[in-house]
């Protein structure tokens, strides 16, 4: 064992000091930046880089700054050479390469980080949660928001009974920024022709359990986010920072019903320009049933409440701008709760705090965050923190997400049962749960087994 590491046995628990040897899947891009979060914490060292591109311009930084640390382009000989090794994996590649990855390093008995969403469709979703039971290894997915300001104090004001759960109706949630395919709107009539594969690209192990497709540039450098086949959308994208506290403390589960309207920009390849959707989750014992909206696209903007104003980035404690519903300005990304007393409180997404509308002074006290997500991942490995969005949260949470993007691709809704997990009275729809017909491609069967 290399000097400064620390055994694993069981929930992998260690000595206090150690640094944690962290293996990374996916070195560009956002990677590259979670790659540096993990660096500034101290409490790792990068042990090894894998990415399908290592000879692509995004990985040049990453490679530069790491020069001793092994490199490879398919995690599953990484694994291997690296076994004995690595004591975690932090996979941050695309959105459909998370689950076999995941599924591989756990079966190690490895720790694992996985960026948001945490996999590409509902029954991953499913499998990454059991495996992470059967292995007992330490888990979070990369929703930094879930270690800020924003998490804690949904979790104190409920806890506290300033939110009460009981008097919650609705939730309406709102990311209506540009997106990479809307610049396609009315374009994508079939799949991209196929190119020239770049120098050094591996893309037999980039498409990895997707379905073959040849290679094209509109795949790659986050374009896969735009496709249904590989990607979840701005719903994947930005849910995870939108809902993720509210699904949570508020104990919401999975929806029984949703519904979607208001789409502009159809089409059955990229996701749409614009939609809302709406996720009915029914009552249980602690409160009654709740509503929750998600508007994406430029102009699908919600209706605001009464003395909303609309909220500045930056700042401990958002900015009002002053501006009115009235005034046409852009929403930032964010959510309102209302409840049926008539209080409504607002925020924003990742790690702002909410604040109660009509009174942006009202702030009762809550615990402020102490370590950021990443050094709540290691320190989870360590032994010495629980970590805040370990799979047994992350992925019911994913499996919303995984939902709406299937009303967005078939541009319908349907009925869900929460008990047995499957779409009531619609065969294509419940089909979905698995992904595109034909997946996991032949020879990528194994990593769907437990």
């Amino acid at each position: 064992m290399a000097a400064g590491a620390f055994p694993f046995i069981g929930c992998q628990t260690g000595r206090s000091g150690s640094k944690v040897r962290l293996a990374c899947v996916g070195i560009g891009q956002q990677a590259w930046n979670d790659i540096q979060q993990f660096q500034k914490t101290g409490l790792c060292e990068i042990a090894a880089l894998c990415d399908t591109d290592l000879d692509g311009p995004q990985c040049v930084e990453a490679l530069k700054a790491f020069p001793n640390a092994p490199r490879f382009c398919d995690f599953r000989k990484m694994l291997d050479a690296m076994d004995g090794r690595i004591d975690a994996v932090a996979v941050m590649n695309p959105d459909f390469s998370h689950f076999p990855a995941l599924m591989a390093a756990m079966k190690r008995g490895l720790a694992v980080f996985a960026e948001k969403p945490l996999a590409h469709t509902f029954e991953e979703c499913e499998l990454l949660m059991q495996a992470a039971a059967k292995y007992g290894v330490v888990t979070q997915m990369g929703n930094q928001g879930h270690s800020g300001e924003n998490y804690f104090q949904m979790r104190d004001y409920v806890a506290k009974g300033i939110i009460d759960p009981a008097k919650v109706t609705k939730i309406v949630t709102h990311m209506n920024n540009p997106r990479r395919w809307h610049k396609w709107n009315g374009k994508v009539s079939a799949f991209p022709k196929g190119e020239e594969l770049p120098k050094g690209l591996d893309w037999d192990t980039w498409l990895g359990t997707a379905n073959f497709h040849a290679y094209s540039k509109d795949y790659v450098q986050g374009e896969w986010r735009s496709w249904y086949d590989f990607g979840n959308g701005c719903l994947g994208d930005w849910g995870a920072h939108t809902m993720d506290a509210n699904h949570e403390f508020l104990e919401l589960g999975l929806p029984t019903e949703i519904k979607i309207r208001d789409v502009k920009g159809w089409n059955p390849f990229v996701f749409p320009m614009q939609d809302t959707l709406t996720f009915t989750f029914p009552k249980t014992a602690k409160r009654g049933a709740i509503t929750l909206e998600w508007y994406e696209g430029l102009t699908n903007l919600p209706k605001l409440p009464k003395g909303y104003k609309y909220l500045a980035w930056g700042g401990e404690i958002p900015a009002a701008k002053g501006s009115t519903a009235d005034e046409a300005q852009t929403l930032i990304p964010g959510k309102e709760i209302y409840l049926s007393d008539g209080t409504v409180w607002e925020g924003q997404s990742h790690s702002a705090k909410l604040l109660k509308v009509g009174d942006f002074g009202y702030q009762p006290e809550f615990e402020r965050p102490g370590s950021n997500h990443y050094a709540n991942f290691l320190l989870g490995v360590m032994g010495l923190e629980k970590t805040r969005s370990p799979f047994s949260v992350a992925a019911p949470l994913s499996e919303v997400f995984c939902l709406g993007c299937i009303a967005q691709r078939l541009n319908r809704s349907f009925l869900f049962d929460p008990a047995t997990k499957q779409v009531i009275g619609d065969e294509e729809a419940n089909a979905l749960l698995k992904g595109t017909k034909g997946t996991p491609r032949k020879g990528w069967e194994e990593f769907y087994r437990v």
